[in-house]
């Protein structure tokens, strides 16, 4: 018999910017978590951020082209300028 409940998972986004990082982290179980989590990473692609992203912090990253809330790990990464 299946009575366990699902899993929650923890997501955990770095913002990389001038200042470092900011972490943003959601329960995959809490809507309103992953709703913040969601509307930043919309906003920062927005912005012409890049975000990377991978099921298991262990995992190489990949190019996410839309939200994950299942990702373990995302990272935020603003578009480079060269000058």
């Amino acid at each position: 018999m299946m009575d366990k409940a699902p899993v929650s998972l923890v997501g955990e986004m770095s913002v990389m910017d001038r200042s470092g990082h900011k972490q943003l982290k959601w329960n995959t179980d809490q809507l309103d978590e992953v709703a913040i989590a969601k509307e930043t990473f919309d906003k920062l692609i927005a912005k012409g951020y890049s975000g990377f992203g991978s099921k298991t912090k262990n995992e190489p990253k990949h190019l996410l082209n839309e939200f994950d809330s299942t990702m373990e790990e995302v990272v935020m990464v603003p578009k480079i300028v060269g000058g």
